[in-house]
């Protein structure tokens, strides 16, 4: 029988381009046939020779864990003596094609690496584009008409602390700035209240880094009518509903 259709079919086999029945016949047919199991000791001289001279690539572990399979699962090949190979016709063509494919594996590889970097950077304009409509946001909150500076003065705890607060009333919202804070033990976090009424209203919650210096974007209060009073309080990490610790920083709000 003609080794032709066989030649073809060790190309594809190369490729991992085969059919399961036609892949199952090369296997059975290779297990007995020199010439093929030369073929197939080309294409591995001819990938060997061209991973020297291709860029280092690290393969996904996918490619690396199927490459592994398909090496536990091939046939034993045998380098018989090339001399009395009378075939070399197909065993070029298939050499030419594994050549391709490993080329064709390394762009692919390449290509997969610059969309994963252009996804990157995607990512990283959306995050500054949104950082900057907040910054944008913050500065117009602090120039609007109606927005106020409350300075809030250290309590007992920390009497050289201070705070200050960019209020909006209309907006019911601002932008908290504070300094000389002590260091916060072990699951506790610093919360800002804005009094109205006779009521607080839990602002959010903030750190402080070494130096005791912390800041928080106060977000739209809808519950708030008038602030009358800003106030700071050491509470357990999370903060609480309503205040529970000791107070840090107070001032009150002009009229």
């Amino acid at each position: 029988m003609s080794h032709e259709p066989y030649a073809e079919l060790a190309a594809g086999y190369a490729l991992d381009a085969l059919e399961p029945e036609e892949r199952e016949r090369f296997r059975t047919h290779v297990a007995g046939c020199p010439e093929c199991q030369a073929a197939l000791a080309s294409y591995a001289e001819t990938l060997v020779a061209l991973s020297r001279e291709l860029p280092r690539v690290t393969a996904p572990p996918e490619v690396k864990t199927a490459l592994l399979r398909r090496i536990a699962t091939a046939p034993p090949v045998i380098h018989p003596d090339r001399s009395r190979s009378r075939r070399r016709g197909p065993a070029l063509w298939g050499a030419s094609l594994a050549a391709a494919a490993a080329l064709l594996l390394y762009l692919g590889l390449q290509v997969g690496a610059l969309r994963r970097q252009l996804a990157g950077l995607a990512e990283e304009a959306a995050t500054l584009r949104a950082e900057t409509a907040r910054q944008r946001g913050l500065l117009a909150l602090l120039g609007a008409p109606g927005t106020q500076a409350v300075a809030l003065e250290g309590r007992s705890p920390s009497p050289a602390a201070r705070g200050r607060i960019w209020w909006n009333g209309d907006r019911r919202a601002g932008f908290f700035l504070a300094s000389g804070l002590p260091a916060l033990p072990a699951g506790m976090t610093y919360q800002l209240w804005v009094i109205s009424e006779g009521r607080p209203t839990s602002a959010g919650t903030f750190a402080v880094d070494p130096r005791g210096e912390g800041w928080l974007r106060v977000e739209p209060l809808p519950g708030v009518i008038r602030a009358e009073v800003f106030a700071v309080t050491l509470e357990p990490a999370g903060g609480r509903p309503a205040p529970s610790g000791e107070m840090y920083l107070a001032g009150k709000a002009t009229s």
